[in-house]
């Protein structure tokens, strides 16, 4: 077993970083004369001398000091990781957590999830990363997201999904458009219109397949990656839309107004789903990341 105690290495780390003793032990909260002992008892345990002592300018690390710093600073780090792995096994949830979430599903989605965690978890630092699907994907199976929210569309199957609710499509026209003021149309109805297309990877799949059960092929007038500009487009009557995630009110950000259509065809909806690397080992924080998600609520979604 080793002599030396992980105390005594942050000493050595606290005084590599400030140059001091003096510095070194301010940091920690120590006094001067109990780290200067630390790390004289550290010298002995591994028979090694790690610093130098300058008149009145400080101390410096030997050539051995440097050396042993970076594992120094590894074994500190590791055992950091084991005090919070800890800690994610107790009953509380604490620390950071990575969550990588679609870009076209946050602002429904993030507002509600980072309230509701502050409220109900505040010892859950929660950052939120906001990328397409590919990169939510990789994100997860990677670890760089602990947890995922994303579409059941382009994903691996080495990542779980655990499905949260259904976004069924809807068609938004222009409220000048002739058919405006109808409540629910088949798409065949759109026969003849022009497209503006929400032009992401998977999605634009995914409406595409759509219009082609239901026999259309619509010429496309203009594509954005923004549902917000899209409705905007379509709002200025420059097209109609298909899209899922609704906004709770019908007016773009300019001031104009467009109409939700509701469609007659069964369409199958676009599913809301959670990511997950290794349901297994899911951390607390993750676990309560999860569970606050299953409370959310989506306009125009189902359970």
């Amino acid at each position: 077993m080793p002599t030396y105690t992980l105390r005594q290495l942050e000493y050595l780390l606290a005084v590599a970083e400030h140059g001091s003793v003096t510095g070194a032990a301010n940091s920690l909260h120590v006094s001067q004369s109990s780290l200067s002992s630390g790390i004289s008892e550290l010298e002995r345990a591994i028979n090694l001398k790690l610093l130098v002592r300058h008149h009145a300018k400080g101390v410096s690390l030997t050539d051995a000091g440097e050396r042993l710093l970076i594992q120094a600073r590894n074994l500190v780090e590791d055992a950091q990781t084991l005090e919070q792995v800890a800690h994610d096994l107790g009953s509380a949830p604490i620390g950071p957590i990575s969550i990588g979430i679609f870009s076209v599903i946050a602002p429904y989605f993030v507002p509600e999830l980072i309230s509701r965690l502050a409220n109900e978890h505040p010892e859950i630092d929660a950052r939120i990363s906001e990328v397409d699907l590919n990169d939510l994907n990789e994100g997860v199976l990677s670890g760089r997201f602990e947890i995922g929210f994303g579409y059941d569309f382009g994903h691996s199957s080495q990542v779980t999904l655990e499905h949260l609710i259904d976004i069924p499509a809807h068609i938004v026209v222009s409220t000048n458009h002739r058919l405006a003021k109808l409540e629910r149309i088949s798409l065949k109805q759109l026969q003849g219109e022009k497209l503006v297309l929400l032009d992401l990877p998977h999605s634009r799949d995914y409406f595409a397949q759509a219009l082609a059960n239901a026999g259309l092929e619509l010429e496309i007038a203009y594509r954005s990656t923004s549902a917000e500009l899209v409705r905007a487009m379509v709002a200025r009557d420059m097209g109609v839309a298909l899209l899922n995630l609704r906004p709770s009110h019908h007016q773009s950000l300019e001031g104009k107004k467009f109409s939700i259509l509701e469609i007659s065809e069964s369409i199958p909806p676009a599913r809301l789903v959670a990511l997950i690397n290794d349901p297994k080992n899911l951390t607390r924080r993750a676990e309560v990341v999860l569970e606050t998600s299953k409370q959310i609520h989506v306009v125009g979604s189902a359970k």
